[in-house]
């Protein structure tokens, strides 16, 4: 059985032609209804971090899967 991060490494590479910037926003306007309200911050700084390095990076997939998995590791989910 796949484990959590292998199904979103999955997702981010059948999703790639995505605009992260719309991801971005998305996870930005309902991080209320998946997070403890207390990491609401935490995930708003990681957001804004990945957004600036998408600016930067060469493989937008590998940046999109980071921030996700930074998301995993730092954020408390309901």
């Amino acid at each position: 059985q796949p484990t959590f991060e292998h199904r979103v490494r999955k997702w981010v590479a059948e999703n790639s032609d995505m605009d992260n910037t719309a991801i971005f926003r998305k996870l930005y306007d309902t991080s209320s209804e998946f997070l403890d309200k207390n990491n609401v911050p935490q995930l708003i700084l990681i957001i804004a971090e990945y957004q600036y390095k998408a600016a930067f990076v060469v493989d937008q997939e590998i940046n999109l899967t980071a921030c996700l998995t930074e998301i995993m590791v730092n954020c408390e989910f309901k």
